[in-house]
């Protein structure tokens, strides 16, 4: 267990897979943090326990408030966060603010993961569910991208990367090409979430035949007798328009270099 512990009943502050993480209880998602962020997405977390080792040196595309960023940083080395959105990277710099011993591991960036360096049209809701290279007429914003040859010069540190998680809303459809050089020369492992609701059928499909390309070993998620397990990937295909209202690990994809057994996420209770 790591981080100083939650005071009983200290407003602020939330146990998260053995790490207390605090918030600015003053923030829009307080009560997110408070209600649904200690049961939110146990799987991925499960990841991170079992593969951020101390000392690590992490890659966190799609950083949104916080909420994996400040649970690596207490763990690892350094933390390279990237978020795009305005609405998303001002809350996440009031959550960080609330963790100072962290502040030192964590290299904030407010910009997309893409192939290349440029400019790019999004939307700044400032929820969970933000697109780069989404019009939206009412709020959307103009965001700076970042390529990984962009990133490496500006965070020498990540010529050490053992870990990658990327969540951007259907953006990995881009991402995953431009990376896999990087990716065979480092081999981290990389958590990876797919979202079929942002993705055309034949992007889904290129997507999926360019992961089994890359990765020698790729998994994904299943849940069964309380547990989280491992089993290989296997895409469901699912029919989804829209983004689904909770976390859904179904179409995750863990890549990793060397074999997994079936049980790795298992570790300690919280």
């Amino acid at each position: 267990m790591s981080g100083t512990t939650c005071g009983a009943s200290e407003p602020g502050c939330v146990w998260k897979a053995g790490v207390s993480i605090r918030y600015d209880i003053t923030s829009r998602h307080a009560f997110w943090w408070e209600q649904h962020f200690p049961r939110w997405e146990m799987h991925t977390f499960r990841v991170f326990q079992r593969f951020v080792r101390p000392g690590a040196v992490v890659l966190d595309a799609g950083g949104w408030i916080g909420s994996t960023a400040l649970w690596l940083a207490e763990r690892a080395r350094k933390v390279v966060v990237l978020e795009p959105g305005d609405r998303a990277f001002e809350e996440l710099l009031l959550h960080v603010a609330q963790n100072p011993t962290r502040r030192s591991r964590l290299s904030l960036l407010r910009a997309a993961l893409g192939p290349k360096r440029g400019l790019v049209q999004m939307t700044n809701r400032g929820d969970s569910a933000d697109q780069v290279g989404v019009f939206d007429r009412q709020e959307g914003i103009l965001s700076s991208v970042f390529g990984i040859n962009d990133l490496l010069y500006a965070f020498p540190e990540l010529e050490d990367v053992s870990f990658i998680k990327i969540d951007v809303e259907g953006s990995e459809r881009d991402i995953i090409p431009a990376m896999t050089d990087f990716l065979r020369r480092k081999r981290p492992v990389m958590l990876l979430s797919i979202h079929p609701h942002a993705l055309m059928d034949d992007e889904l499909s290129k997507l999926i035949g360019e992961l089994r390309a890359l990765c020698p070993q790729l998994y994904s998620f299943h849940w069964n007798m309380s547990r989280w397990w491992l089993r290989d990937f296997q895409f469901t295909y699912r029919q989804i328009v829209a983004m689904p209202e909770v976390a859904d690990p179904a179409d995750d994809a863990l890549c990793t270099w060397e074999p997994l057994p079936a049980d790795a996420l298992q570790v300690d209770d919280e």
